[in-house]
């Protein structure tokens, strides 16, 4: 009885040190398997700071008022890496140092309905604003200096990402509803 206990034991054990996915592992499992325990943690900390962004008012009642680039953005480059959706930014807290728990931008993808989705979240440091030598690190990821003087890094907290938790863009959001989203909101 006990030697079929232990080969029990091993199989599972053996079963877990496998790079296919289990019936129970949710899309957000898969999408941090190999992730390290310190970020996976981290990640936790910004869903559970960011979840009442669910609701667009809520972004909306504590200065994420600011549309980024006044609309809703998507790779025009020609590689046609995806989307990022709206971004809405609190202006506030555009200064040298990031939180989890306050990111600077929610991002929003648009509905058929003209309805706003949470999918993501973006740290930003301004250029003229970041004085270290190195680039500004959080959840284990370096900011990425882009094209508008922004150290930046998204993180796909809320709609899963195909090309990671922290690419720019995600090939699964898009823009098609933009109009309808523009037509119910009030920025």
């Amino acid at each position: 009885m006990r030697r079929t206990a232990l080969l029990v034991a091993a199989i599972a054990l053996l079963g877990g040190c496998s790079d296919e996915p289990t019936a129970t592992e949710t899309a957000a499992d898969l999408q941090l398997r190999g992730t390290p325990a310190g970020v996976q943690q981290g990640l936790a900390a910004v869903r559970a700071a960011t979840a009442r962004f669910h609701r667009f008012e809520v972004a909306d009642d504590e200065e994420y008022d600011f549309l980024f680039m006044n609309s809703c953005m998507v790779d025009q480059s020609g590689a046609d890496r995806g989307g990022m959706g709206y971004h809405y930014v609190n202006t506030g807290l555009l200064d040298g140092q990031v939180s989890i728990a306050t990111p600077e931008a929610v991002l929003y993808e648009p509905g058929p309905n003209g309805q706003l989705r949470l999918v993501a979240l973006e740290y930003v440091i301004p250029k003229s604003a970041w004085t270290e030598p190195n680039p500004p690190v959080l959840l284990g990821q370096e900011l990425t200096l882009n094209a508008f003087d922004l150290w930046a890094l998204h993180v796909w907290v809320w709609k899963r990402n195909p090309s990671g938790m922290f690419a720019d863009w995600n090939p699964d959001v898009n823009c098609d509803n933009a109009a309808a989203a523009s037509a119910v909101a009030h920025h």
